[in-house]
């Protein structure tokens, strides 16, 4: 019998990448039926540690006559780089986001316009088959318009809020008419609502003041915000394919399965599926038009004020974006455990 992942992939139109690069790990998945790969600067400096029989050599023959930050770049594009040569024959077969690798530009650019725009550049130029991920604040959403009226194929990350969500949708397709109307062939994108990132944040919330909420109600409080992006992405009909992110458990997996998803599922995660689906915990039916716990969802409204800003459309001002406390969480977490420690390769 096929395993849970494998059975999603070929019964339903929900896909999924994987969240790692560790070479060997991606041998599993893609064995599961993964189509993709993710990657980012913590993602990245674990490839680079892990699969040290593959990368030490190119690392090592890297000059150390630049700045730290140039050096975590280069160190990046080791990895990412032997990633997307192993993904390029899928791209070539299928085309659009199949047999991609995303890469993620340094966190600390999250209000750098034009820095964040010429890495982006720089990053698409390692393959044609690589993504770049960028930002949801409010100057990614301005670089991920420029991005996609390049050609350049965008996984905007980050998003945690459906203000975000809608901005880089719209974005997305600013760019790829803008590209249309001047003869360059349009890319693809992946939306990357990192769903699990806001469950940390609310978790952080719930232990910091005390609210003692029960942690499967804020299981249902993030997989509120994918349903609800779901129905807008369903009803809009926005280019951009949704890609849940950052999952926290298996439910998480199952609850997005029947969406016209390509979500990017952690190792981690993988494991937890098939154990629970070995467990008989899982069911294998499409779960994605099924209502989120109402009640779990009441309960945290009312002990969380920050969360009804994730879940109400523009409920945020773009230039408001970088300062919602799980933006700024999951880019802080980036920076401290993935650039800064890249930069300790050198």
């Amino acid at each position: 019998m096929p395993s849970y992942l494998q059975w999603m992939s070929q019964n339903t139109i929900t896909e999924w990448t994987h969240d790692s690069a560790v070479m060997s790990q991606l041998e599993y998945a893609l064995a599961h039926g993964a189509v993709g790969a993710t990657s980012n600067p913590p993602l990245s400096y674990e490839g680079l540690t892990i699969d040290t029989h593959l990368h030490s050599e190119q690392l090592a023959q890297l000059s150390r006559d630049c700045s730290d930050d140039e050096f975590a770049l280069e160190a990046m594009r080791i990895v990412v780089s032997a990633i997307a040569r192993k993904l390029l024959p899928m791209h070539k077969e299928k085309g659009g986001y199949y047999g991609c690798i995303r890469a993620q530009v340094q966190p600390g650019l999250r209000d750098d316009a034009q820095g964040m725009l010429k890495m982006g550049k720089t990053m698409a130029s390692w393959g044609e088959n690589v993504m770049i991920k960028i930002p949801g604040t409010e100057v990614g959403i301005w670089v991920l318009e420029e991005l996609a009226a390049c050609g350049i194929p965008t996984n905007p990350t980050v998003l945690t809020t459906m203000s975000q969500i809608i901005a880089a949708a719209e974005a997305y397709e600013r760019g790829y008419n803008r590209a249309v109307k001047a003869g360059i062939t349009p890319s693809f994108s992946t939306e990357a609502l990192v769903f699990g990132r806001l469950q940390d944040y609310l978790a952080h919330l719930n232990e910091q003041r005390d609210l003692n909420l029960d942690p499967q109600d804020l299981n249902w409080a993030s997989i509120e915000l994918l349903k609800r992006s779901y129905h807008v992405f369903k009803e809009r009909g926005y280019k951009s394919v949704m890609q849940g992110a950052a999952f926290r458990c298996a439910m998480h997996v199952e609850q997005l399965v029947g969406g016209p998803f390509c979500s990017t599922i952690h190792p981690k995660v993988q494991k937890m599926v098939l154990e629970e689906d070995a467990a008989g915990k899982l069911r294998r039916e499409e779960c994605i038009e099924q209502l989120a716990d109402q009640d779990a969802i009441q309960r945290v409204l009312k002990a969380i004020p920050e969360y009804r800003l994730a879940l109400e459309p523009d409920a945020i001002k773009p230039a408001d974006f970088g300062d919602y406390g799980a933006v700024k969480m999951t880019l802080d977490v980036f920076d401290s455990i993935g650039w800064q420690k890249l930069k300790t390769l050198k």
